[in-house]
């Protein structure tokens, strides 16, 4: 999965950006992304992902491409489901 790309066309869909048009170095502030706005964010970025994302790990993102280097730590930390026995 590519982590930045779903990120990015997360947040053109969520603060109504034109696809391809979110710089993944700009800081959050100048994509539009406030403190409730980042919240929902992750709440959707969550659900996209398939893994928790604890704010605590968070609070110091400044870009999208930070977001992602962090979302991919989470995926790799994150235990991957157990296989269903058949």
């Amino acid at each position: 999965m590519d982590t930045l790309a779903v990120i990015r066309e997360l947040a053109e869909r969520q603060f109504g950006a034109e696809p391809g048009t979110v710089d993944p170095d700009l800081p959050l502030q100048d994509i539009g992304i406030d403190s409730l706005g980042y919240l929902e964010f992750l709440f959707e970025l969550e659900d996209a992902v398939g893994v928790p994302i604890p704010p605590k790990d968070v609070t110091d993102v400044r870009t999208l491409r930070e977001l992602a280097s962090v979302v991919d730590r989470l995926i790799a930390e994150h235990p991957a489901p157990a296989e269903p026995r058949q």
